[in-house]
């Protein structure tokens, strides 16, 4: 707020005295102005009664009175007959300068002419007589630059008494300003007592402290919930670890303990170890390949991408485990490109066709559509399966969270499948929608 008062002080000084040299300026312009078209007036009347004693008694009447100004007769040949400041024999011709010329055409002439100097100027104002001879009247007068001049002394002085004034007032002046700001309560500026002008000040003020509690609001909750979903997160992943490597251990225990005799059964119990432990690494490098796109730190190249070849070749991957299940595989639509990491598309289009595939029921179908909308390229997948409960869909894009929890082992993955799709559609600032109802299938798309 110092800053602020030093501104308005600053501002209100030089404004202040910029106004008074101006006005200064120009009254002194204007009086000047005043003063020289009442002493041309003055000159003009004097000269007009001159002129009418010249006409009928020449060179002896202008002898016969006395002068304050320069009076001057110039004759038709332009000689000068009678000048009462100069010797006439010896002055040039007159019939070239200016106010003679002026007069002999028009009745009436004028001219300015200056000195060496700045400061001082002859105004010569003439009249042409009857007789054909010119009247010439001349007064040397002050230029405005040399009244200008003569008054900085005084003006200096009325400055320096100007400047105090005007230091004083404008010091006051800012502090009554900035005063009721400077006793704003930045947590409660609605109770603080000022005037209208600061009231919108206080108002966005106001706004502002409400914008920033409700962002601070929404802050809390956000760490909440992530905190929540941390807690989640390690709970469930300790959990889904140790079922696996629960089931290793023990089944090596037995075959460790010579509990299993029979060729056969010792294989049976390897194969499950397998199992479990390739459930096991795909847990592990799902957990990574989510960490890593939560972070934004996937190291990939973004290259045009085939939608429809990416798809039929996740298809055929997938056919196998589709035809276990007596689940038919189709695509339809158009190529389209978009401009993303192959990997990345590849793992989401997948993992939305392996959950229709395990999720469908026997003799289901799967079927895979792209093409383009007035949103952008598309890839839907829908399937016949159990489909998704209302109270569900919110959620199925967590981390583990499995729609039919009882079957969950049975169906196999590690549930994270559909939280990959979401984090890899955020990576190609895609988006993605899904329609469910339990019964009668699902069916997610996305559009980059």
């Amino acid at each position: 707020m110092k800053k602020m008062s030093r501104r308005i002080f600053l501002h209100m000084f030089l404004i202040s005295m910029a106004v008074i040299l101006i006005s200064t300026f120009s009254a002194i312009v204007i009086i000047y102005r005043e003063y020289s078209g009442q002493n041309l007036e003055s000159i003009q009347n004097e000269l007009a009664a001159t002129a009418k004693g010249a006409e009928f008694n020449g060179v002896d009447y202008l002898k016969s009175l006395s002068f304050e100004h320069r009076v001057t007769l110039i004759g038709v040949d332009g000689t000068v007959l009678y000048d009462n400041r100069e010797n006439e024999k010896l002055m040039e011709n007159h019939n070239e300068r200016e106010e003679v010329v002026e007069a002999r055409k028009t009745g009436k002439g004028y001219s300015e002419r200056y000195s060496d100097t700045i400061s001082k100027k002859a105004v010569n104002v003439a009249t042409l007589l009857s007789n054909g001879q010119v009247l010439r009247i001349s007064e040397d007068t002050a230029t405005v630059w040399s009244v200008i001049l003569d008054a900085l002394l005084p003006m200096f002085l009325v400055m320096i008494g100007t400047c105090v004034i005007v230091t004083y007032l404008s010091y006051r002046v800012s502090k009554i300003i900035t005063k009721p700001i400077n006793e704003i309560n930045l947590n409660t500026p609605d109770k603080t007592e000022t005037y209208d002008e600061v009231r919108p000040l206080i108002d966005k003020i106001m706004d502002q402290n409400r914008q920033i509690e409700k962002n601070l609001q929404q802050i809390q909750e956000e760490h909440n919930r992530q905190d929540s979903m941390r807690r989640d997160f390690t709970a469930n992943v300790s959990h889904e670890l140790k079922t696996p490597l629960t089931s290793i251990s023990g089944f090596a225990e037995i075959i460790q303990n010579g509990m299993v005799d029979k060729e056969e059964d010792i294989r049976k119990f390897a194969g499950k170890i397998y199992d479990e432990s390739k459930r096991l690494m795909n847990l592990v490098g799902d957990i990574i390949k989510l960490s890593q796109l939560e972070e934004n730190n996937v190291h990939v190249t973004m290259e045009p991408i085939d939608l429809y070849e990416t798809a039929d070749a996740v298809l055929a991957h997938l056919e196998h485990t589709a035809r276990k299940k007596n689940v038919s595989l189709h695509l339809k639509g158009n190529h389209a490109v978009i401009t993303g990491a192959d990997q990345i598309v590849e793992e989401m289009i997948f993992n939305l066709v392996d959950n229709a595939v395990k999720y469908n029921v026997e003799n289901g179908q799967v079927i895979v559509e792209v093409g383009k909308n007035s949103q952008g390229v598309f890839l839907s997948v829908s399937d016949t399966g159990i489909g998704i409960p209302k109270e569900d869909i919110d959620r199925i894009f967590e981390r583990f969270f499995r729609v039919d929890k009882s079957h969950s082992r049975e169906i196999g993955g590690t549930g994270l499948g559909l939280s990959i799709v979401k984090h890899g559609a955020v990576f190609h600032n895609a988006s993605v929608s899904v329609k469910s109802a339990t019964g009668k299938g699902s069916t997610f798309t996305i559009v980059f």
